[in-house]
């Protein structure tokens, strides 16, 4: 059976997992705006590393194969509480069929604490009745299965290898310096917001975390 590979190169960055990547590929597919890996967050207990951030919406996403740990939602907890900004677990990998997206979820913190009320497949009915159905029919194909992503090209493998011969620490210090540069040149060249991005700010801004954040600055 063949093996996928552990470092996916996707915009330059490298991600770490092929549930990022289907995730990576989503955020593509309705053109929301992200960094990799920008932020190291110091918390209680140590430090925190948020998967992607979201300039034009003001969020962290973390990507989980599974459903966070409760040890996992309190870090994030101190993360939102450190810097003010909201995170949100994407768990699962995504899938699609002719009927849309499943086996994936949004864990978000509200007013009575986390929930899943809205789930990806919801979002995607939105993009399709409201802004687009092309746009609706590229997020369904934007996680499906691709032969070519057992495919890379040895340079790769080889970068990977070392990578993961590497202890943890300098496998983050590696990909912290390659991601830097990136993460500032591609904030430099931005687009505008897009109409998805708008809208999801616009939920977000009424949600009850953002209006307590800005009465408490």
């Amino acid at each position: 059976m063949r093996q996928r590979r552990t470092i996916y190169h996707h915009h330059g960055y490298r991600l770490r997992s092929y549930t990022e990547l289907m995730w990576a590929r989503l955020l593509d597919s309705v053109g929301i705006f992200y960094l990799y890996e920008p932020d190291l967050v110091r918390v209680d207990d140590g430090y925190y590393l948020p998967d992607f951030w979201l300039p034009h919406v003001g969020c962290y996403l973390e990507v989980k194969g599974v459903a966070p740990t409760p040890e996992e939602i309190e870090k994030a907890d101190a993360v939102m509480a450190r810097t003010g900004k909201e995170v949100f677990f994407l768990v699962g990998r995504p899938h699609a069929d002719g009927g849309g997206l499943f086996n994936c979820g949004l864990l978000m913190r509200g007013a009575r604490g986390w929930h899943s009320n809205i789930s990806p497949i919801d979002l995607q009915r939105l993009v399709r009745d409201h802004v687009s159905t092309v746009m609706a029919s590229l997020m369904t194909c934007a996680v499906m299965d691709n032969e070519m992503d057992y495919v890379r090209p040895v340079v790769d493998c080889l970068e990977e290898m070392f990578l993961k011969l590497a202890d943890r620490s300098e496998m983050e210090r590696v990909l912290r310096e390659i991601h830097g540069p990136l993460n500032a040149q591609r904030l430099t060249d931005a687009p505008e917001p897009t109409v998805c991005e708008k809208g999801v700010k616009a939920f977000l801004d009424r949600q009850q975390f953002r209006t307590s954040q800005r009465g408490a600055a």
